[in-house]
């Protein structure tokens, strides 16, 4: 009778473990958190890119920019700093923007605005909820996209931002911008993150100083396109 060749329990507990061990270790290299906000940030920065030639697109074909439409009494020279989910952005619209201030927050976020309406956007592009309004589930002011226009003495240059996921994009100085936020939690400005010295925004390995937490626009760094 031939003898029964196999494991005893205890060798099968050794190789659990070590199988377990492994995948901690796997788990750890490639940390899925930080994948999936890496991937956010990737599909975030794109968006942020179409809005931007939207923007410059309607310019060309209108002479003005969508919120100019609804304030005349905005110049193409003027400075003017936007957040997604307002009128003047051009995403999401209101019922009437004749009557409404171009910092006046949308109706809803699936309301075509000027974007939407002349063709520059996809109406599919609503769905991508950047122009939600606090009374709607699943807002988050971390999720919005924050439009700079600069003044003629700044070559009226014109940025979308956002605020990264991912912790690696979020210590890269020389790309990370500070907007300065107001109590409505409107852009009012933006400059360079400042990497070394008194004032600076970097801790001497390179992250961020405890001041930007991430949690919300006004303690967020931005990364901006272009």
């Amino acid at each position: 009778m031939k003898k029964q060749i196999g494991f005893t329990l205890v060798e099968l507990l050794i190789v659990i473990s070590l199988i377990a061990i492994l995948s901690v270790g796997v788990l750890a290299t490639i940390n899925p958190i930080e994948q999936r906000n890496k991937a956010a940030d990737a599909n975030t920065s794109n968006d942020s890119g179409e809005v931007l030639n939207a923007l410059e697109r309607y310019y060309t074909n209108q002479s003005n920019y969508p919120w100019m439409v609804v304030d005349s009494s905005i110049l193409v020279d003027d400075a003017y700093y936007l957040r997604s989910n307002v009128v003047g952005l051009g995403l999401c619209g209101a019922a009437d923007t004749s009557t409404d201030g171009a910092l006046t927050v949308c109706d809803t976020y699936d309301t075509p605005g000027s974007l939407i309406s002349s063709d520059e956007l996809k109406s599919s592009f609503l769905q991508k909820k950047y122009g939600l309004t606090s009374s709607e589930t699943g807002y988050n002011a971390n999720n919005l996209l924050y439009v700079v226009k600069e003044s003629s003495t700044e070559n009226n240059s014109l940025y979308v931002c956002y605020i990264p996921k991912a912790k690696s994009n979020r210590t890269s100085s020389n790309s990370l911008k500070k907007l300065a936020i107001n109590a409505a939690g409107l852009p009012t400005g933006i400059v360079d993150a400042v990497t070394t010295g008194t004032g600076a925004d970097f801790d001497s390995t390179g992250k961020p100083i405890a001041a930007w937490d991430f949690l919300a626009p006004a303690t967020s760094l931005f990364k901006c396109v272009p």
